[in-house]
């Protein structure tokens, strides 16, 4: 009825990300951009997919590119630092994830992800603090149970006070 209602196409591409319909969900963020090329939300979004789909170099383009235009984007931010993450360029993702605790310190997810990329720099008291802020905000979290698992061993492995 109304092919150019952007709020309806980044609805719809959100339901098709909630069923990983990911091919889906990059149509519809299309559509919503190609109405409103300057959405952060929508290029965040898309970026996201990207990742999902492990297509990295569009996802860097267009986080890079909301990121230019809204660099307070707490998810474009850490999106970006996942896609670095999953790169394995710790000090990109660091500097992204770093910036994503900076504008949102209760995101959890930052917090673990933050954790991973000091025990991988070779940091392990720094991984330690952010371990147990991921605890704290998530005590039922996805990976609370692993993380505090690994909180136990890196006090074990630290050397006391």
């Amino acid at each position: 009825i109304f092919p150019d209602f952007y709020d309806a196409h980044l609805s719809l591409a959100r339901l098709y990300m909630d069923g990983s319909q990911w091919d889906k969900a990059e149509a519809s963020l299309r559509q919503a951009l190609r109405i409103t090329p300057k959405s952060v939300e929508a290029m965040v979004s898309l970026g996201e997919v990207y990742r999902r789909q492990k297509k990295y170099g569009e996802g860097e383009k267009v986080l890079e590119e909301a990121l230019k235009l809204n660099n307070n984007s707490w998810q474009g931010n850490f999106t970006l630092g996942r896609i670095h993450w999953e790169l394995k360029d710790i000090v990109k993702a660091g500097k992204y994830v770093a910036r994503t605790i900076e504008l949102q310190p209760n995101v959890a997810e930052a917090h673990l992800l933050a954790g991973n990329i000091f025990i991988r720099a070779g940091l392990p008291s720094h991984a330690l603090v952010e371990y147990e802020e991921y605890v704290r905000l998530a005590p039922n979290g996805e990976f609370a149970a692993q993380t505090q698992t690994l909180i136990e061993k890196i006090r074990k492995s630290l050397p006391p006070k």
